[in-house]
């Protein structure tokens, strides 16, 4: 079957969308990438190598040419891309198109009547996801009401999703597929008998969303009733106030011992190794990958009751806690820091539970939606 995949920029930045290609590709899929971007497409990590049978079609890319490179430069700036992608769909004929984000439902639907089945993916709650619409003037959101009506499915992460999608967009068909996880054998699972005595936290350090700062909240509450633990929060930290915000709550709690800001790492399975627990503080998640990763290799978790899609994850009692606020969150801390027995249960059934989503499990689900949605579609 061959899929287009539509990704309007920063294609090969995307690991995820490299991933799934990868992963589409092994069951024999003929995939092709198609962007238009004057910019350039980006880099593939150390980790990730796109199939040598996956075609990327940048419908506005730059050349060795100078003359093409300032018309293409234009033309990107003046003129939409629904033409280009247009053009590229009769070209190529896809079975399936699968739309990255709206915005490249958009492209692939406005001023074009093929009738090739759509699946939009949706990474994340509805309401983020689809935040620009829902803030959109009338008449924006009556054109891309039109695209939401040629979207055959919409594929979501969590179940508790289908109901706001169907509201925001009018979808007809919603198919719950998650994120792939990867699996681990016995032997490759943390070893929580081998107490490291640490907390890490592995995501953005952003405020809004993530809000690791309520973790540091939270361990000053019981720092000095377990002074050979410590805290290190893992990921991209490119907002320089928060960062100090949270440096400045460290120093004035005297924590510099225990708690850190570490900067950020690929080898996230030699990171996980090094840890007792995740702690994940976030208000919101898609599906958080960092916490399915986590839990695949047996990590035990703390998080907010409140914490939409997550608490769907970190079931609680089960394979960590969920905490009705800070105070409440420094006590589940607290409970798995003094229970080893308790984190190496909670981590079994972690792991145990990701089960659910190895890779080959959910590449059954999308070849099912694949093959279903073709039945006797033809361009």
């Amino acid at each position: 079957m061959k899929i287009m995949m539509v990704r309007d920029r920063n294609v090969l930045n995307t690991n995820w969308l490299v991933y799934l290609a990868n992963l589409f590709a092994s069951r024999g899929h003929e995939i092709v990438i198609a962007c238009d971007t004057y910019a350039k497409l980006g880099k593939l990590g150390d980790e990730y190598t796109l199939d040598e049978t996956i075609r990327v079609v940048n419908l506005n890319g730059k050349t060795k040419n100078p003359l093409i490179n300032i018309y293409r430069f234009l033309r990107g700036k003046v003129f939409v891309p629904y033409f280009r992608f247009n053009k590229l769909i009769k070209e190529e004929k896809p079975d399936v198109l699968l739309c990255y984000f709206p915005v490249d439902l958009y492209n692939v639907t406005r001023f074009q009547n093929h009738n090739i089945p759509i699946v939009q993916m949706v990474h994340g709650e509805p309401s983020n996801v689809f935040k620009k619409y829902l803030k959109a003037n009338f008449i924006t959101r009556a054109i891309c009401k039109k695209s939401f009506d040629k979207v055959h499915t919409f594929q979501i992460l969590m179940n508790s999703f289908e109901k706001r999608i169907k509201e925001i967009t009018g979808a007809r068909n919603v198919v719950r597929i998650a994120n792939p996880v990867k699996q681990y054998k016995t032997d490759e699972l943390v070893d929580l008998d081998n107490e490291k005595k640490k907390i890490i936290y592995v995501g953005r350090v952003e405020k809004s969303i993530k809000q690791p700062h309520l973790l540091v909240e939270a361990f000053a509450k019981i720092a000095k009733d377990f002074p050979d633990w410590k805290v290190e929060i893992w990921g991209l930290a490119k907002f320089e106030n928060y960062n100090k915000e949270i440096n400045s709550f460290i120093k004035k709690h005297n924590l510099e011992d225990q708690v850190c800001l570490a900067g950020y790492s690929k080898d996230m399975d030699a990171l996980y190794r090094t840890a007792d627990i995740q702690a994940f503080p976030s208000r919101s998640e898609g599906f958080s990958l960092a916490i399915a990763d986590a839990m695949a290799i047996g990590l035990p978790h703390v998080a907010f009751d409140y914490a939409i899609s997550v608490n769907e994850v970190v079931k609680d009692n089960h394979n960590g806690f969920l905490a009705k606020d800070v105070d409440d969150f420094a006590d589940k801390l607290k409970i798995l820091i003094s229970d080893k027995n308790k984190r190496i249960e909670f981590g079994k059934n972690a792991s145990q539970d990701m089960r659910e989503y190895a890779p080959d499990v959910l590449l059954d689900r999308w070849d099912e939606l694949f093959y279903r949605i073709t039945k006797g579609n033809k361009l």
